[in-house]
């Protein structure tokens, strides 16, 4: 795995007890992540990486408020987002589209820390853009040591015209902690 991706978060046990850390996991558990692995998985068929220029808006409309489109800037150093949905504006309390990665703020009540907050943002979308495969997290949300909300995330990369990849789109659904998901 490029180092790049890798990152500065703990391995497995410890990434559950730290709460600003995703928690990586081999199969969506939401139903619109499902849904949404589907629309791209159909849209890539037999190439590695569906391209941007396959993805239709209009197909996943229902799902837009909770997606992120985000272009590679310097060979994935970091990612400048085309669009950051409306829910995810109401959820994290900062308008995103336009901005990079590398300059995303605190997350209103939910995070303190705006290098976390960055850092968490730009290790999953390194994730998927250099694993160069759609990949699968819960992060937890927390005030005051306790756990209150769990995003679970897919983010997925996209090429251009070519065969390497250029965005990453990937969407968020929030539930409440000890909920499952729909």
């Amino acid at each position: 795995m490029n180092e790049r991706a890798e990152g500065s978060f703990g391995s497995g046990e410890r990434a559950r007890k730290i709460t600003d850390e995703p928690q990586f996991i081999d199969v969506p558990e939401h139903p619109s992540v499902v849904e949404l692995l589907a629309y791209f998985e159909g849209k890539r068929g037999t190439r590695e990486m569906a391209d941007r220029a396959d993805v239709k808006p209009s197909e996943i409309a229902r799902f837009m408020p909770n997606m992120i489109i985000a272009e590679a800037v310097n060979d994935g150093e970091d990612f400048r987002t085309r669009l950051f949905g409306t829910t995810l504006v109401e959820l994290l309390g900062e308008e995103r589209t336009g901005k990079l990665l590398s300059e995303f703020a605190e997350e209103g009540a939910i995070a303190k820390d705006k290098d976390a907050v960055q850092r968490r943002w730009l290790y999953i979308s390194r994730k998927a853009y250099f694993g160069r495969k759609p990949i699968f997290a819960k992060v937890p949300f927390a005030a005051s040591g306790r756990l209150y909300l769990v995003g679970h995330t897919i983010s997925v990369p996209l090429t251009a015209g070519s065969a390497e990849p250029a965005q990453v789109i990937g969407g968020m659904f929030v539930v409440r902690a000890g909920e499952k998901p729909l």
